[in-house]
């Protein structure tokens, strides 16, 4: 495979489990203050504008494997093992150790020659380039990627950022790549919240919404005024006069429109970020095109009412290590139409946490039929009772408002240190009753192919259509 082809033009990012992360961290910060090094196996994560090296497996170093002298160095034969294995599972090679010192951590002379050499012998068997990453003594990560270019010249890329996924969610940015935003007067109230260096590392997040109807309209109007400066919108309707009823920033001129131009205008004016990037995708993430654009996102908000792209969500939180914010409104009538109930969810799906299709959240026999058409036969659904959920289109706007709130809320627990995440849990209100629950049970059964296919990125199928 020619890399140079696909590193040129994309950017370059990390991501670890958080399962994986702590034992690395128990591995590699010494309590005799010594550096250390272990090998781990990684797999590609290729999105439209980001190539990601997922850490997958860590390969512990046995008996002799390495020798520990204030520095550290490893012994030959562990490379050979570690190649040969990622040579059977399909893999990469990374190299992981330890520095004296917090923060994001430059090379010294020894340990360029040691990544140069060792890419060497890991490109000989492997066929793929090879991943080093440093930890310093904060757990900070920072990392890069050695390959050859065109020219047939070791070359290294730095990584942007190194993202640890989880019940909790957090990112190490290269500041020479992407340089903090500085905080301004329009958000100071809510900078006083978290604090400046959380907000410096908020706003530098790649956020997506999927869905830019009734919920994610106002998810994105949320995220603009509190600051965020980097969202991609992705939607393939356009705007309808029932839409206007429930979704922020869309206008009777907009009917006819995309809604995710009418979006992207309406948040370009309430942004309070000095320089905001909204990438507007008008396609479904169903589409090969859309797909590859939430791959370049650190995390995603699902605001879609359909089981298919739930279903490609919930995949992507845990073959891909991009955790994902999943709210839904449920409304069922009587035969009389008297309100049965009007319920609103919402749950944070990542490695750790139970996923949308153990929660319930869809159902895996409504794909199949959304794949295969039938949610948009009129002749299917006119069959189905009228008090089948999938017919369910009623709702009202403060319906939306406080699921998207709720969602927001969710965000800041995962991305900030205000609140302990296990408190959290899968939260529904209820309406009708006018309380808040809490499930904290469910969990994922052990033949789940979600959570047994954390970290592998783009080895497991293709869920999108081509073309």
């Amino acid at each position: 495979m020619e890399y140079s082809e696909i590193f040129k033009g994309k950017g370059f990012s990390i991501a670890i489990p958080m399962e994986i992360n702590n034992k690395l961290i128990s591995q590699l910060l010494r309590k005799d203050k010594q550096e250390d090094l272990v090998f781990a196996l990684w797999i590609q994560s290729e999105g439209k504008e980001r190539y990601t090296a997922l850490i997958n497996e860590v390969i512990y170093p046995e008996k002799k494997d390495r020798s520990v002298h204030g520095n550290v160095s490893f012994n030959y034969k562990y490379l050979i093992r570690v190649c040969s294995l990622a040579m059977k599972k399909n893999c990469g090679v990374a190299l992981l150790h330890s520095h004296i010192g917090p923060g994001w951590q430059d090379m010294s002379f020894d340990d360029i020659g040691t990544e140069r050499k060792t890419f060497i012998n890991v490109d000989t068997t492997t066929d793929r380039p090879f991943v080093g990453l440093t930890l310093g003594t904060d757990g900070t990560w920072s990392g890069r990627i050695w390959y050859y270019s065109y020219e047939n010249i070791v070359k290294h890329n730095w990584a942007f950022s190194v993202r640890v996924t989880g019940p909790s969610f957090k990112i190490y940015f290269n500041d020479r790549i992407i340089s903090p935003r500085k905080v301004n007067t329009k958000t100071l109230r809510t900078v006083n919240i978290w604090g400046d260096q959380v907000h410096r590392d908020l706003t530098r997040l790649k956020i997506g919404i999927v869905g830019l109807g009734s919920v994610g309209s106002v998810v994105a109007e949320i995220l603009a005024r509190m600051g965020m400066a980097s969202i991609t919108l992705i939607d393939f309707d356009k705007v309808e006069d029932h839409n206007l009823d429930r979704s922020l920033g869309v206008y009777k001129e907009d009917i006819g429109k995309r809604k995710v131009d009418a979006v992207k205008r309406s948040i370009e004016k309430s942004a309070t970020s000095d320089k905001i990037e909204i990438l507007a995708i008008h396609d479904s993430i169903a589409n090969e095109k859309g797909y590859r654009s939430v791959l370049d996102c650190d995390i995603l908000f699902c605001c879609v009412d359909k089981p298919r792209p739930r279903y490609i969500l919930n995949h992507i939180a845990y073959a891909h290590l991009i955790p994902v914010i999943d709210g839904g409104i449920l409304i069922e009538f009587d035969e009389n139409r008297n309100l049965n109930f009007a319920d609103w969810t919402v749950h944070t799906i990542s490695p750790g946490m139970p996923c949308l299709h153990c929660l319930g959240a869809y159902h895996s026999s409504d794909v199949e039929l959304e794949k295969s058409g039938k949610l948009k036969d009129s002749l299917y659904m006119q069959g189905l009772p009228d008090t089948h959920y999938l017919k369910s289109r009623e709702n009202l706007s403060p319906f939306s408002m406080n699921l998207a709130s709720m969602e927001i809320m969710h965000f800041i627990v995962l991305c900030t240190d205000l609140v302990d995440p296990a408190y959290y849990g899968e939260q529904k209100y209820r309406f009708k009753h006018g309380f808040l629950s809490r499930n904290y049970d469910v969990k994922c059964n052990k033949s789940c192919d979600f959570q047994n296919n954390i970290g592998m990125g783009d080895t497991i199928f293709e869920l999108f259509d081509k073309g």
